[in-house]
């Protein structure tokens, strides 16, 4: 074989995803760029586990339009194949909104998944569509397994598929999640009794209900703290934080920017003092009842965070976002480079001076 061969072999080699080498001692984490709303975090640990947070949204079929979309079909599935893992070793979904917990449908019913975890909230504004998805983890053997088992030519692969069946586990903060021995994984929100639950109804939303009790993990590798925050913001959620959390453990290395950047929060910025910041979300979304113009998420993350002096990196205009930790520093690769999506009133032109 020539060596001008052997060079367009090492480089075919180099831009195939791999698998995340086993004893690497490095901790991997990747926000996937989704083609809907959402959000789904593949975390590869430095003993070469695959865990998800979130698992993105899915889109219905158009007639003669854009076709159906499932995250974990169309992004997690493929991702994960292509860097060689053939089960997944847990799945946290931070609270029950579609754009999060989407894609967990599809991958509980054709995946291997080890465990699931949620915050068990069954109050106001749980709907039934996730409450299916919680009794499909919470089966003995899952979805796949007795799919599987249903397959089997023998009594003995049936009964080694039902005894590899994975766990369900509701946690609120306190707990600890044992996902590396490597990695200290702590919830630090929702509380037990959960945020806003005696507020007056009119005070809350079941949408803001639902964000504010997002599962809130703190993610340690050596000196790296990652803090992924679901949809939490708000007085409510700040409060507890500073009431509960010595600030110390609050600062943080890179950071998934809360509620997709829609909302980053008054206070949380400067508590967590992020070096990172990491927002998926589509460029833009249309306005609401409170914005007359179109929204940009990811513009307003690098806005409150740039100034903080955090390196802000956007799904939609970076792609994938892959961030490695070693334990002692952290090193960020993007898929693509892109210009940041302007605010509208930054687009429209200075208004003309009146006539006299």
């Amino acid at each position: 074989m020539n060596k001008f061969l052997l060079a367009l072999l090492g480089l075919a080699l180099a831009l195939v995803p791999c698998a995340h080498a086993a004893g690497s001692g490095k901790l991997t984490v990747t926000w996937l760029d989704l083609a809907v709303h959402g959000l789904a975090v593949v975390v590869e640990t430095p003993g070469a586990k695959v865990l998800l947070i979130d698992t993105g949204g899915t889109r219905a079929a158009k007639p003669g339009g854009e076709p159906d979309y499932n995250a974990g079909r169309d992004a997690i599935a493929p991702f994960l194949t292509a860097r060689g893992y053939t089960e997944i070793a847990g799945i946290s979904v931070s609270h029950p909104h579609g754009d999060h917990y989407g894609g967990a449908s599809w991958l509980l019913e054709n995946w291997k998944v080890r465990s699931f975890v949620d915050n068990g909230y069954r109050g106001r504004g749980q709907t039934d569509g996730y409450l299916k998805v919680r009794t499909t983890a919470q089966q003995t053997a899952g979805v796949y397994l007795l799919n599987q088992a249903a397959a089997a030519q023998s009594a003995e692969l049936r009964n080694a598929a039902q005894k590899e069946g994975g766990n369900y586990r509701a946690v609120v903060a306190g707990d600890v999640l044992d996902w590396d021995p490597a990695l200290t994984v702590e919830v630090l929100s929702p509380p037990a009794e959960f945020l806003g639950t005696t507020t007056d109804p009119a005070k809350i939303s079941e949408h803001g209900l639902l964000n504010q009790n997002s599962i809130v993990l703190r993610v340690q590798h050596g000196k790296n703290v990652f803090l992924f925050p679901g949809d939490c913001y708000g007085g409510g959620f700040e409060g507890h934080l500073k009431a509960k959390v010595a600030p110390e453990r609050l600062k943080t290395t890179v950071l998934t920017a809360p509620h997709h950047g829609f909302n980053p929060g008054t206070n949380f910025p400067k508590m967590v003092q992020a070096e990172i910041v990491v927002a998926s979300c589509l460029p833009d979304y249309p306005s609401n009842a409170n914005t007359p113009n179109p929204r940009s998420p990811g513009t307003r993350a690098h806005k409150v965070f740039g100034a903080l002096g955090a390196n802000v990196y956007v799904t939609a205009w970076h792609g994938n976002v892959q961030v490695v930790s070693d334990g002692e520093t952290v090193k960020a690769t993007i898929q693509r480079e892109s210009e940041p999506w302007p605010e509208p009133n930054d687009a429209l032109p200075a208004p003309a001076p009146a006539k006299k």
